[in-house]
């Protein structure tokens, strides 16, 4: 079996690397390249380019491929960012991130939280188009029967804003927002990210940490196990996996609080659990009363 394996991966290798060759711009078969060959690191992040392309190739079936994977990420995200609401004691949130948003499933749990803006941020423009055609009464995830059963339709758009960003550097004047954000969302998007600081800095530098409950960050990663000097691996699936030490430690460098933590089932992969974490921080001025949320 390990030599099969071992033959099928340089298969795979050899024909990624005709792919480059014949297609210098092929830029998914440059990413899976890398997974195959560059060991655990990689380029510490996929590229723009690698992250639009393969989004917008499979932006139309993107939801019903999910479902059948058992996804799972924006419904716990959702539950999270409502425990974090009633643990702090506030009845809403005046504004959300949701960033790498997608077709907006995430954003279907979100928006019920957020009495203000509700701001989508993704590098797939055909993703954010499906996102842009969801209103509080229909799409991004709503079933049909939860749609047909509202007690009247509402066209109100899902998202009150929608850009196509590098969440490294996005900032509040090109999403339109004059403040930061109470809370940030990323749903399984962290695994098109290996180092983790630059997105942390700036995922800080995009919330109001100002107020009297600070702001909170809310995000899941795939995940490996504890090692000595163990941070992040680029795996063969092309998406990264990260230690939860790791993770701890770089976002406490951004200035954030851990405040809960799980290890969580995103998805299935070839009818095998895959393994996952879902992080919970604090950001601000009272991060040590979060200590008992």
């Amino acid at each position: 079996e390990a030599s099969a394996n071992h033959v099928c991966k340089m298969n795979a290798i050899n024909a990624l690397r005709l792919a480059v060759d014949l297609n210098s711009e092929n830029v998914v078969a440059e990413h899976m390249l890398a997974a195959l060959t560059e060991g655990d690191v990689g380029k510490g992040r996929a590229s723009n380019e690698f992250v639009s392309a393969l989004f917008d190739d499979f932006a139309e079936t993107f939801d019903a491929k999910l479902k059948a994977l058992g996804y799972k990420v924006p419904g716990l995200v959702g539950d999270a960012a409502k425990e974090l609401l009633v643990l702090s004691g506030q009845s809403s949130y005046r504004s959300a991130l949701d960033a790498g948003c997608g077709t907006g499933l995430a954003g279907r749990y979100l928006r019920p939280l957020v009495e203000g803006s509700l701001v989508g941020i993704d590098l797939s423009k055909k993703m954010l188009d499906l996102a842009a055609q969801c209103t509080l009464s229909k799409g991004c995830g709503l079933k049909d029967e939860e749609a047909a059963s509202a007690a009247k339709e509402d066209n109100k758009p899902l998202y009150d804003h929608l850009a196509s960003l590098d969440l490294e550097t996005t900032t509040l004047k090109e999403v339109g927002a004059e403040v930061g954000f109470d809370i940030i969302a990323a749903a399984d998007v962290f695994v098109y990210f290996g180092d983790l600081q630059k997105l942390l800095s700036n995922f800080a530098k995009l919330s109001d940490s100002s107020g009297p409950h600070g702001a909170f960050l809310i995000f899941s990663c795939e995940r490996i196990e504890e090692e000595e000097d163990s941070k992040w691996k680029l795996q063969k699936s092309g998406r990264y996996a990260h230690s939860k030490s790791y993770v701890v430690n770089t976002a406490a460098n951004a200035g954030y609080k851990l405040v809960a933590y799980d290890e969580i089932t995103p998805r299935y992969e070839k009818g095998e659990p895959v393994k996952g974490h879902l992080f919970r921080f604090s950001l601000g001025k009272d991060q040590d009363a979060k200590d008992e949320l």
